[in-house]
């Protein structure tokens, strides 16, 4: 049965481009240059609020249409397999798309070029693979190094290595997308270009001469430039419905207490972020001046989005000043305090199915098809899932959108044609996030979260989209359904873990302790909490057995974030220190600590085994324990 199907489904799509082709349909139907970066956040271009020069990506909202409900996933790979599948990664079968049909692989049976360069991350087949693209270029993991490369790299079926002294890779994926580009053209032949950029992700590299543009925009500090971009937002009139701005918690740094050797550190981690902005933005402005100059800008769609929410606290306290971003085999990264500003106005950042982690901005343009006023705003809800019907649907491809009928998953996405319409409106579907950090439902404007398996918290996006207040006492039955939708497609969809009982909530960073300490169960104070008092003894518990590592010149030690040079407190551990059956570790000999401070733990890495395996490096920067002291001393 499948393979008389699949005999259909080449008699359609022949049956479409031929139809196509006779009607003159190919020369009216759309280029397609779709861009994404990575990492970008909600408020990193222009005409989302950003100070971040992008003159030619707000140039894509003035001339069309700017998206304010739109989210992605809290990840690159789920992000980028859910565009090329139309679905949720799980529901499409995860990497091996067995659930799905790769979009790449649609479009070109449609009749369309396909073409490809940048970052893949998008699981198997990949980019090289002819029956996906007819052209590509890039690599195909998670990151890369953006002057020098890796091994990952490939042009068209064949690795490249050409990394000569002027090499930069967001130059290098525009040049080859005009290329690509210009070929199609050539052949006068429709081309679906997919631009996938490394950049912003780390390692944040950039030309000097870019990142010294940036070099006293950030001295402000988190705060500041979190106002200043809502304030902007707000002129902007895209600032909808979303209440209050989300506070920042424990868990970021507060500017007025660091050392003034920090904030000058972190001003030029954030003056590299924007200059690898700013460094996609120029490409950007490459791509649209070639379709200006080849005459087709008229009829290419172009659309521009992220993969998920801002990145966050990459690097450690040691190093993070070592990192040049104009130089290769650097790793230039932002702290989770720049990630609140990226995120703005919203909680959290990448990895968290609150807003900051899925919601990114897109922009698309249009001059030939899009009927509304250019400039619109829309402020409907919107989906990366969405991408894939709205493409089909242009391609002339649309009956043969479904998949193979022996298969138990259809596409969650919704077209976008009806919003290009003069007053077009669209009712959105619910939407299914998952992260192995982060779970959300949402429906009809309200939010179901769940983040780390604790309890589920619920959010009237309406007039709540920041995730301010938590309504789940108030709506208790409405949560409970939520959690039981997300479930149910969860479990449909192979989720692992998808039924899990509550657990106290911990605080954002939870993953990262967990990444030094395997088998962490509890520490006290908790990782972002404010303590009851002043007088703190230090806890970790494990579920394996510990023990003292052979190293006795090995140290925990606590910092006030404000002076970062030498410890309030530092111990060597030893047998004292281990209680309850050799798997707690207990220091009760602190100090009395300051009211109102911000305290971070370090310690070495191999300090203690836990199950036999030394402990991981607590650096107060990719791996950090963070928490505060209340105002008054109890």
């Amino acid at each position: 049965m499948k393979f008389l199907w699949f005999d259909a489904g080449l008699f359609v799509a022949f049956f479409c481009i031929a139809l196509t082709h006779s009607s003159g349909l190919a020369d009216e139907r759309p280029n397609v240059l779709l861009i994404m970066a990575d990492d970008l956040g909600f408020s990193d271009v222009g005409c989302f609020g950003s100070e971040i020069q992008t003159p030619h990506i707000d140039s894509i909202a003035r001339d069309g249409l700017q998206f304010t409900r739109f989210r992605a996933t809290p990840m690159c790979v789920t992000s980028r397999i859910a565009l090329m599948s139309g679905m949720p990664m799980h529901l499409a079968g995860q990497h091996n798309y067995s659930g799905a049909t790769p979009l790449a692989k649609q479009m070109k049976s449609a009749g369309y070029r396909t073409l490809m360069t940048g970052k893949w991350h998008a699981g198997i087949p990949d980019p090289r693979d002819p029956e996906l693209f007819d052209r590509s270029f890039g690599f195909l993991g998670g990151a890369t190094d953006s002057f020098i490369g890796g091994d990952d790299w490939f042009s068209d079926d064949q690795p490249f290595d050409e990394f000569d002294t002027d090499f930069y890779a967001t130059d290098a994926f525009a040049q080859r997308s005009i290329e690509f580009m210009k070929e199609s053209v050539d052949n006068q032949q429709p081309f679906f270009m997919y631009v996938a950029f490394n950049a912003p992700h780390h390692p944040c590299q950039a030309p000097r001469a870019t990142v010294e543009k940036y070099r006293k925009t950030y001295h402000k500090g988190y705060d500041v430039l979190r106002k200043e971009r809502r304030s902007k937002q707000q002129r902007l009139g895209i600032d909808g419905a979303f209440g209050d701005t989300a506070k920042m918690g424990n868990e970021v740094r507060r500017w007025e207490k660091l050392s003034p050797h920090r904030k000058d550190v972190e001003a030029e981690r954030m003056a590299a972020y924007a200059a690898a902005v700013d460094e996609v933005d120029q490409n950007v402005g490459r791509m649209l001046k070639y379709l200006e100059q080849a005459g087709i800008q008229e009829n290419t769609l172009v659309i521009f989005l992220s993969d998920n929410g801002g990145d966050y606290s990459n690097g450690s306290i040691e190093g993070d000043e070592l990192q040049t971003p104009w130089l290769p085999k650097t790793n230039p990264s932002s702290s989770n305090g720049w990630a609140s500003v990226k995120c703005t106005p919203f909680r959290y950042y990448k990895h968290s199915c609150h807003e900051g982690g899925i919601a990114t901005p897109m922009v698309l343009r249009w001059p030939a098809g899009v009927k509304r006023p250019v400039g619109t705003v829309i402020d409907s809800a919107t989906n990366i899932t969405d991408i894939y019907p709205t493409l089909l649907e242009l391609a002339g491809a649309a009956s043969i959108s479904k998949h193979d009928e022996s298969r138990e998953h259809r596409t969650t996405g919704q077209s976008l044609l009806p919003l290009f319409k003069t007053s077009g409106t669209r009712d959105a579907d619910p939407s299914f996030f998952w992260y192995s950090l982060s779970k959300a439902w949402v429906e009809d404007e309200w939010k179901a979260v769940r983040l780390y398996d604790g309890p589920w918290q619920l959010f009237n996006l309406q007039n709540d989209r920041c995730e301010s207040n938590d309504l789940a006492e108030a709506y208790p039955d409405r949560v409970k359904a939520f959690a039981a939708k997300w479930e149910t497609f969860a479990v449909k969809s192979n989720v692992p873990n998808a039924k899990t009982k509550p657990i106290p909530q911990r605080g954002w960073g939870w993953h990262r302790l967990e990444r030094a300490c395997r088998s962490l169960q509890a520490t006290s104070p908790e990782n972002g909490a404010t303590t009851e008092s002043t007088e703190v003894d230090l806890s970790i518990q494990f579920g394996k057995p510990i023990k003292l590592g052979q190293n006795k010149s090995l140290q925990i030690a606590l910092f006030d974030v404000s002076d970062e040079s030498k410890p309030v407190w530092k111990a060597q551990p030893n047998a004292s220190h281990l209680k309850e059956s050799q798997s707690n570790v207990l220091f009760t000999d602190l100090p009395e600590l300051k009211p109102d401070t911000t305290y971070c733990v370090r310690w070495d890495g191999g300090w203690i085994k836990v199950g036999g395996e030394p402990i991981g490096v607590l650096n107060d920067g990719a791996y950090w324990w963070r928490f505060r002291t209340p105002a008054k001393s109890k």
